[in-house]
């Protein structure tokens, strides 16, 4: 993976990292956050990342204010009152390493939740 583009922000940064893995993610929030959302499967799974520490919730902040991502996997999407899967609850400040290791976890929560 590489991502080439400078990012104008910690959540551009993510989406082209997302994008140069190969997948397509979109970015999506309510009033309360903003998050990065990743379909995977047949069955609606959806994966949120958004930041954590000082600008939790957001995505639209410096990189180098970064300190960590959390991911959270929804393997059947938003049905009923189900709790998400929080599976990348990192704090790595480096933007660059946290991102790939959060791309490492969310490959392996995509195979876990589409081979069970």
């Amino acid at each position: 993976m590489t991502v080439t583009d400078p990012a104008s922000s910690a959540g551009a940064y993510l989406l082209n990292a997302l994008q140069a893995a190969g997948w397509t993610a979109v970015e999506d929030g309510d009033r309360a956050s903003d998050y990065v959302e990743l379909p995977f499967g047949t069955g609606g799974g959806v994966i949120q990342v958004t930041a954590s520490g000082a600008h939790e919730s957001e995505l639209a902040y410096p990189p180098a204010e970064h300190a960590g991502w959390h991911a959270v996997c929804y393997p059947d999407g938003y049905a009923g009152d189900l709790p998400g899967d929080a599976f990348y609850p990192a704090g790595i400040p480096d933007l660059a390493e946290d991102t790939a290791r959060l791309i490492t976890a969310i490959r392996i929560a995509i195979t876990r939740h589409t081979t069970r």
